[in-house]
């Protein structure tokens, strides 16, 4: 792809003398490489890699502990905003907490100490992702626990798990998160501002999302590895949110992944 210039004129010297063109050179984005890029954001998210996407199909409830009560229902209202502008239900107050958010001092320590009390909430990980979760050094973590449900709503037997229709689109079944827990290591996330948390938070929080590294450029999930300076999600983040809560959910994760990498290349080309 050849190079474009755009000459954009200077401001004219005092001394009267012929203002000097700027020429700004840069290489245009093919369709084929911002594809690529969009791909590699939604595989580094660990969205739909083997597994269709699960996300809530119940109204969402965050809950914050750990902190004062101003303060935890910032990162609650964070998420709550983050949600209804994505597609999410979201819960009126007062609601059952299926979204927790947990300040602590010690995350691993929290881990295992959590993990004890309740051996089947980390069920649904690999050994690796487990390992990740009790002894990772990172200063933010989390999991979901899932359930197959019908399109309906209604919890899906054991060997009901794969039913098509007639037009062998639908796989009749979707996958729904139950719940999320978020572990914030205050001690190593010191320094970084609580609205950046709690929109890495949010993210994290509103569909299944893996913390396999690296992260995706260009996203809140790497406000810890590389993008401490950013504060809210990024258009990709929000393009990638949106895009699971719009798509059908009974469908195979090829399809979701297809349909999700689209989306993000829209918004990066800035597409409608």
């Amino acid at each position: 792809m050849s190079l474009f210039a755009i000459a954009l004129l200077a401001t004219a010297p005092a001394t009267g003398d012929a203002a000097e063109p700027i020429v700004v050179t840069g290489t245009p984005v093919t369709r084929e490489e911002a594809r690529k890029r969009a791909a590699q954001f939604v595989r580094r998210a660990g969205v739909a890699q083997l597994q269709p996407v699960a996300r809530w199909t119940m109204p969402v409830c965050p809950r914050t502990v750990g902190l004062d009560d101003n303060v935890a229902a910032i990162v609650d209202n964070r998420i709550r905003a983050v949600a209804a502008s994505t597609g999410a239900k979201v819960a009126p107050a007062g609601c059952a907490a299926n979204i927790v958010v947990v300040f602590t001092a010690d995350g691993n320590g929290l881990a295992r100490a959590i993990l004890k009390k309740s051996p089947d909430l980390l069920a649904e990980m690999s050994p690796v992702a487990r390992a990740r979760i009790l002894d990772g050094d990172g200063p933010i973590r989390w999991w979901y626990n899932t359930r197959v449900e019908t399109r309906h709503g209604m919890p899906v037997s054991n060997g009901m798990t794969r039913q098509y229709n007639s037009s062998i689109v639908s796989t009749q079944v979707v996958r729904a998160l139950q719940s999320a827990t978020v572990i914030v290591d205050v001690e190593k996330a010191e320094g970084t501002p609580l609205e950046a948390v709690a929109s890495h938070a949010a993210m994290v929080a509103l569909a299944e999302l893996s913390s396999n590294p690296p992260p995706p450029e260009g996203s809140i999930m790497g406000l810890f590895d590389g993008e401490s300076g950013r504060r809210e999600l990024s258009d990709s983040d929000t393009a990638l949110l949106r895009g699971i809560y719009e798509i059908p959910p009974d469908r195979e994760a090829f399809q979701h992944r297809r349909q999700l990498v689209s989306t993000v290349r829209k918004e990066q080309q800035g597409e409608e």
